[in-house]
């Protein structure tokens, strides 16, 4: 995803909105088992302080990921906001490199890691393609949302055996 900041160099403490679309690249996604559902959707608001171009936004999209209880298809959507700092190649001794993105070129300035970031620290841990999921049995393996798990269920953790004396 790329900007053009040349009108906006040129404009000292003036802002610049971007309206980006793109399709998400699913390679980016491979380690969590995921790929995109729908395309990026960017809006940005940058602002020129005179060195360096100040980057504020939201970054909407679906992402299709595994269930954390039965493995199957979450489409989870995403809305989620996104900051950085654009710093021309001259001021980049200034640069907190993980932080900044430096410009090479203002004509075409790829937005692609600040909008990873902001994706990657959006992913739930724990996916659900419903709430009410009733995930796998951990005995036979059945999907519980599909089928209903001939297992019997009565197995008690030895730890609570004693209290079961108790009630008798």
């Amino acid at each position: 995803m790329k900007i053009d900041l040349r009108r906006l160099k040129l404009r000292p403490q003036q802002s610049e909105e971007f309206y980006l679309e793109a399709v998400g690249r699913n390679d980016f996604l491979k380690e969590v088992g995921g790929k995109f559902a729908a395309p990026l959707q960017v809006k940005l608001l940058v602002d020129n302080t005179g060195k360096i171009f100040v980057a504020r936004g939201h970054v909407r999209t679906a992402l299709q990921l595994p269930c954390s209880r039965c493995l199957g298809e979450a489409i989870v959507p995403v809305d989620t906001e996104l900051a950085c700092n654009l710093l021309e190649a001259r001021y980049s001794e200034h640069a907190d490199w993980e932080e900044d993105i430096i410009i090479q070129d203002p004509e075409q300035v790829d937005i692609s890691p600040c909008v990873e970031e902001a994706l990657f620290m959006s992913i739930p841990i724990n996916p659900l393609c419903k709430l009410e999921c009733r995930g796998i049995c951990p005995q036979c393996g059945v999907n519980r949302n599909l089928e209903e798990c001939q297992c019997e269920s009565e197995e008690i953790d030895p730890r609570w055996e004693k209290l079961k004396n108790i009630i008798k």
